[in-house]
């Protein structure tokens, strides 16, 4: 997950074996306890937002955020309290099944999205890193299919123009649609307590991963393999590996209730 740009001292190896509960993961959903009495996840303010967008290729993913202060919020689930939308951005690889960094039952996806939010009690993203509640980052796993997904049509004109590194282009928060589904309040996901995924791979993160798979077309998809790093070649992988699933590193299945008509 791409937070900041930093230097450091250890070796990723290094600092994993320094934590307890780092990201990504393997999850067994059928090894998770479930939870079914949570709140709802309420997302407000992000693809009906009147601000435009700006997208960036940073030379390590795609990048997204909101060019004013009016951020949309997330609140329900397994927080507590508000969180503050920072930024969104994505990982993939050569493949359609190496991309993801999170593994659910065995199976690897194309790509993974990541919407990174701050505890709004903490004012910035920057505050919130140095605490275990700071930060909250919901994936969506990413299923390359052979027909377009027309929900990504906003974001994929935004991806034409940011081939090279450093390049940005103006998106509105259409861009975003593709998440406006009816059901995304209903559809079931898994939580626990990790990390940022790139150094320095801070354990400040509640992670809210989504079971069901969005699906995006190959050629949509190549857009994100076409995007360029430092060396103006293409960046064909920017996941982490999984990391070991220590005892106590728990994982809850949260299957959420349809709401009745």
């Amino acid at each position: 997950m791409y937070i900041f740009k930093n230097n450091c001292i250890f070796s990723a190896e290094q600092i994993s074996k320094l934590r307890s509960s780092q990201s990504p993961i393997a999850i067994s959903l059928q090894r998770c306890p479930t939870w079914s009495s949570l709140e709802p996840l309420q997302f407000e303010g992000y693809w009906d937002n009147e601000v435009n967008g700006i997208l960036l290729n940073n030379g390590q993913t795609a990048y997204f955020t909101f060019e004013s202060d009016a951020k949309p919020t997330l609140r329900g689930g397994p927080l507590i309290g508000e969180y503050v939308f920072e930024q969104m951005h994505f990982h993939w690889s050569v493949d359609d099944f190496t991309g993801c960094e999170h593994v659910l039952d065995g199976h690897g996806y194309a790509a993974e999205c990541h919407f990174v939010h701050y505890n709004s009690k903490y004012h910035s993203l920057e505050a919130a890193v140095g605490h275990p509640d700071g930060l909250a980052v919901v994936g969506f796993l990413f299923q390359a299919v052979n027909a377009p997904n027309p929900r990504f049509d906003k974001l994929i004109e935004g991806l034409e123009g940011i081939k090279s590194m450093e390049k940005a282009v103006q998106v509105p928060s259409a861009s975003l649609s593709w998440m406006d589904s009816s059901d995304l309040q209903e559809s079931n996901y898994v939580t626990y307590k990790g990390s940022l995924t790139t150094p320095p791979y801070t354990e400040c993160v509640t992670w809210i991963i989504y079971e069901k798979p969005i699906q995006i077309g190959t050629e949509q998809l190549g857009l994100l393999r076409q995007l360029e790093g430092p060396d103006q070649k293409p960046i064909d992988r920017n996941v982490r590996p999984t990391q070991r699933h220590p005892p106590g590193h728990s994982v809850i299945y949260v299957k959420q209730v349809k709401a009745k008509l």
